[in-house]
């Protein structure tokens, strides 16, 4: 074995290094017993092999905020949604290690769709995380460094010895990622500007039996552009308690200066053999080269063909007498339609606290519409949210959600009824109280309690079976831009709530909706935020 194989390989790397399958899949999907941690304080120099043990803790995003993609992965209690299955070494078996490097200007929304993919692949189960540069260069940077730092080859002999310094420290602990805490897919979130760069990180990566995919973000839509300045402005790290108009000019001229450098990719001889995506305006086109790719770069590439820069908010509200039977599908009475209006009436004036005053100029007087059509269950793809001004609702096919849409109906918004909205079948326990499932099924309960998000009772789905039911529903909402309110049973908006907010699946099941409140969750390239909001007159 090579050194550079020796130094990123181990025992649990068997079937990356033998062929995919070489170590046994988990018959279920409980808690591996073989632990390993993602904390892990010893950082080797895989930069410059051999390793030298030592070093401060990993750095990773320094983004606040409740959203979860940007934590530490424990297997123990940080597996996706929907993952397959699981394995003794946290990869799975029908894909090896990937660092997918991004390439592109600033402003083209790279941090957007690093945090983003990274969500989708963690979601699956795929062990994934991003690598931002910018965390590295905000910790070491000094005031007195102008623009120059940005550029390939700075002036100034302090800029470039911390660009060297930033990026060493990066690339080691992706590395260390792949080393020491089992990650499959790194996501280098950096500027990459021009071929040496690329060549390098290419031929270091491919030494080292990791396959290496880059994404150029291309943008030739100005308001792409101007939008992602506002939102930097607003929002990155880089610009934390600055004045918007000054953090708007400098972000501006930090693009002005790094333009003249940036070469895209593919034009030059030396890339014909590299791995690349060319995402330009954000999906509007894609086009890939050298395109011999596995599962999971193919999961990414149907990723991207559905991704957009997202705006707007998503508002989960649990539809009314969440309690009833499954079986049950009664109308609403008369309490169901005063949250039917108040529900109404809240969504509406929290989109306008917003300053957003699109509703007034859609609401009309159409008729309504008592049972779901063809085209309400099933729009044409790209029907909804094409636009940031607009509002989509979603409900299940029961009743009691449609008809809890009837006062959106009336002010001519759109309406949407998914079947996959459905809530968990409860199978044998559907009547039970806890208590009486405890007494009846003592063996199902115990394995419940162990695993509730795996595990099924008899005749019943999982949330995990939520999970995968969904997943179109995700893929859609990925690609609107807008508002969108879904009313579903709690058990559904659980599921969506851990995929939107990168929650661990353990987590997902004791996650609390309350009957009297809504959760919007708000985008942003850096995270997604949640919060909580009073139905008014509840």
């Amino acid at each position: 074995m090579s050194t550079n194989e020796a130094a990123i390989s181990d025992e649990e790397d068997i079937e990356l290094l033998h062929g995919f399958g070489a170590q046994p899949i988990s018959r279920n999907q409980m808690r591996t017993t073989k632990r390993w941690s993602f904390h892990n304080n010893t950082r080797p120099n895989l930069v410059d092999l051999p390793s030298e043990v030592g070093g401060p803790p990993r750095r990773l995003s320094d983004i606040t905020g409740i959203d979860g993609v940007h934590k530490h992965i424990d297997p123990l209690s940080e597996l996706g949604g929907a993952q397959l299955y699981s394995t003794e070494s946290g990869r799975l078996f029908h894909a090896g290690k990937i660092i997918i490097a991004l390439a592109g200007l600033p402003g083209r929304g790279k941090t957007h769709l690093s945090v983003s993919l990274t969500r989708y692949l963690r979601w699956l189960g795929v062990k994934t995380h991003s690598f931002h540069l910018g965390d590295y260069r905000r910790a070491s940077a000094e005031d007195d460094l102008t623009h120059d730092l940005f550029v390939p080859s700075p002036k100034s002999g302090k800029a470039h010895a911390l660009r060297e310094k930033v990026a060493n420290e990066c690339l080691n602990d992706i590395l260390n990622f792949f080393k020491n805490d089992k990650g499959q897919v790194a996501i280098y979130d950096a500027v990459n500007a021009i071929p040496e760069f690329r060549l390098h990180l290419h031929r270091k990566f491919k030494d080292l039996k990791i396959q290496v995919l880059f994404i150029e973000s291309l943008v030739t839509d100005d308001s792409i552009v101007m939008k992602n300045i506002e939102e930097a402005a607003k929002s990155s790290p880089d610009y934390r308690n600055w004045d918007y108009d000054a953090a708007y000019k400098d972000y501006s001229e930090r693009i002005n200066t790094l333009a003249p450098f940036y070469k895209e990719m593919g034009l030059n001889q030396e890339e014909k053999d590299l791995s690349y995506i060319k995402f330009i305006n954000f999906g509007e086109r894609i086009e890939l080269h050298n395109s011999n790719y596995g599962y999971l770069i193919n999961k990414v590439v149907f990723y991207l063909m559905n991704g957009s820069i997202k705006s707007g908010s998503v508002f989960l509200a649990r539809c009314y007498k969440n309690t009833l039977d499954f079986n049950q599908d009664p109308p609403l009475d008369d309490e169901g339609l005063k949250y039917a209006k108040n529900l109404t009436d809240t969504v509406i004036a929290q989109i306008k606290s917003q300053g957003k005053n699109y509703l007034d100029k859609i609401e009309g007087k159409p008729e309504l519409q008592r049972e779901p059509s063809v085209e309400m269950r099933q729009p044409a793809a790209g029907a909804d949210g094409v636009n940031d001004n607009s509002l989509v609702v979603w409900t299940s096919v029961k009743k009691r959600t449609i008809e809890t849409t009837q006062f959106l109906q009336e002010k001519n918004i759109k309406v949407r009824h998914r079947i996959q909205l459905s809530q968990k079948n409860p199978g044998v326990a559907g009547t039970l109280s806890e208590e009486e499932i405890a007494k009846q099924f003592p063996e199902a309960y115990s394995q419940y309690l162990k695993d509730p998000y795996h595990y099924r009772f008899s005749r019943a789905e999982s949330y995990h079976d939520l999970a995968i039911k969904i997943e179109p529903l995700i893929l859609e909402m990925e690609r609107m831009s807008g508002d969108l309110l879904i009313i579903a049973d709690e058990t559904v908006l659980r599921v969506l709530y851990g995929y939107l907010m990168s929650c661990s699946c353990y987590d997902i099941p004791t996650l609390d909706f309350k009957s009297d409140e809504i959760i919007e969750i708000k985008f942003n390239a850096y995270s997604n935020s949640a919060k909580r909001i009073k139905i008014k007159g509840s």
